[in-house]
């Protein structure tokens, strides 16, 4: 059940590249649609919160990790989102995918246990899908600004570990609740590099698309994927979830090709065969060997 929830999850945020691309041609800028996907988030999840409080006490090791999680999401928002600016949409997805050996590597430094043969296979599988899945020529990447590089690397980072560090969430504490100050302090966090009056200006020119593509974009990037990933993770642990979140490329693949009209050849569509198949073999196989 709580699988099946990571991968709700995933599967929104698969949806955000497509329809910020529409966005994007409706004359809305990065720094809006960010700062709007925060501003509509905050309201609902709060309104979430007010009527469905219930839960334990926050105690500070709680209120550290939820800190910590904002952060590191308005990190990788501000990474992200800079890196797309010059780098394609195929390559940055790449470099945002790093995230799942750096799930697994956080884990391994934090256990100072190695994961199984199943785990490594899957994650091999993943990789290799990955890189097939976003159709990144070769000459591509020698023309890539390394600044741009290490933006997307930092954002594959701050996800890695806001996932992981999700799984150390007490799950007795109201997640709505926890969503709703997980997304407050992003929103504060991210108004430093992207401050609330270039949403206010994005507002006076485009008042109708500004409200539209922004609850868009807020449910599919930030209220459903933090709401569904602060219930599932707790119970699936870091590792699992960072797995389990690869669901995200097959998807944008997909709503590329459903929505936006991309143009997804053979090749594109067995690695995210693979993906797939990487998901299962590292947790259905590989929790069915270890069990023998």
């Amino acid at each position: 059940m709580y699988a099946v929830l990571m991968l709700l999850a995933a599967s929104a945020y698969g949806l955000v590249s497509p329809i910020l691309r529409l966005a994007y041609g409706a004359g809305l800028s990065a720094a809006a649609t960010t700062d709007g996907q925060y501003a509509v988030a905050a309201v609902v999840l709060w309104i979430f919160a007010l009527f469905r409080h219930k839960g334990k006490h926050i105690n500070r090791v709680q209120w550290l990790l939820i800190v910590a999680i904002g952060l590191m999401n308005a990190l990788f928002s501000y990474a992200y989102y800079r890196a797309l600016t010059v780098l394609p949409a195929s390559l940055g997805v790449v470099f945002m995918f790093q995230f799942v050996w750096m799930t697994m590597f956080i884990d391994i430094l934090v256990k100072r246990q190695l994961p199984g043969r199943w785990k490594w296979i899957g994650l091999g599988l993943i990789l290799i899908g990955t890189y097939l899945a976003v159709g990144a020529s070769p000459g591509a990447w020698r023309a890539m600004p390394l600044w741009a590089v290490g933006l997307g690397m930092v954002s594959a980072l701050a996800y890695a570990i806001s996932l992981y560090i999700s799984g150390y969430n007490d799950p007795g504490v109201s997640p709505q609740l926890r969503a709703a100050l997980v997304i407050t302090a992003a929103w504060i966090a991210v108004s430093i590099p992207f401050p609330p009056n270039l949403l206010w200006h994005s507002f006076r020119l485009h008042p109708l698309p500004t409200l539209y593509w922004g609850f868009w974009i807020a449910l599919l990037s930030q209220i459903l994927p933090t709401l569904l990933s602060l219930i599932a993770i707790p119970h699936i642990g870091g590792r699992m979830a960072g797995v389990l979140g690869t669901m995200e490329l097959p998807v944008a693949v997909f709503g590329a090709w459903l929505i936006n009209g991309d143009v997804v050849g053979p090749l594109r569509w067995f690695g995210v065969v693979m993906i797939l198949g990487g998901i299962v073999v590292s947790e259905a196989v590989g929790r069915k060997g270890e069990s023998l």
